[in-house]
């Protein structure tokens, strides 16, 4: 009878220990999966955040300089370039383009010098219509310089001028910035400028206007009129 008392002693004895011990694997398991989710959602947000559509401008429509915001919303790697799908807010329109940046273009400032031998490329970059929303594009920028178009984005390449800003040649890459001047041909008057920046970390392409003076050779050279 003695012998049968310890053997219930210590299957109570055991019983507990392996319960205690499937608790301490439950509860890991819970703070396991806790760090899991909590990672997952940040990397989420982070997601979301990365290709956020915000404003094309805060500009209002006026003769005063411009300045234009696109969200890169995609990205293609071919094995000479990256082409940029870009898209933003104007009004209740979304607004974009797509952008074909061929990689490792030249620095075009050399010892501190802008460099015209290299500095200068074309082809470089390529602009092309996303149907719709470049429509759009062309039409707001035409309400923003006060110059209203019904005219569509032209369906061919808009290959402008390109003059690097950089003191490195660009490596797409790379999570960095890269400024460009453009030189856009036009049907209505003296090649258009523009400063064209993207920036592969915070995912953006930004543009700029030199001078209001080149708002109808901008908007003859997006609509091809």
């Amino acid at each position: 009878m003695i012998t049968d008392n310890k053997q219930i002693t210590m299957y109570k004895i055991q019983s507990i220990a392996i319960l205690a011990t499937a608790t301490l694997m439950l509860a890991a398991c819970g703070n396991s999966n806790q760090k899991k989710n909590d990672g997952s959602d940040t990397a989420t947000a982070n997601t979301i955040e990365r290709v956020r559509i915000e404003k094309f401008t805060n500009g209002t429509p006026g003769p005063e300089k411009k300045n234009f915001f696109l969200r890169i919303t995609d990205e293609v790697k071919t094995d000479s370039s990256r082409i940029y799908t870009t898209k933003s807010l104007y009004n209740q329109d979304t607004v974009g383009a797509k952008f074909e940046i061929i990689d490792f273009i030249p620095a075009g400032i050399i010892d501190g010098q802008p460099s015209d031998d290299v500095g200068f490329t074309k082809g470089k970059i390529k602009i092309t219509s996303l149907g719709t929303q470049s429509n759009n594009l062309v039409k707001a920028l035409g309400e923003l310089f006060q110059m209203p178009t019904n005219d569509a984005f032209t369906k061919d390449v808009v290959l402008p001028n390109v003059f690097s800003s950089n003191k490195m040649n660009v490596d797409l890459s790379k999570k960095t910035a890269y400024s460009f001047k453009l030189f856009l041909e036009n049907k209505k008057a003296e090649p258009a400028e523009l400063f064209f920046n993207i920036d592969t970390y915070k995912h953006g392409i930004e543009f700029s206007e030199k001078d209001p003076s080149f708002r109808a050779g901008l908007l003859s050279a997006f609509t091809g009129k």
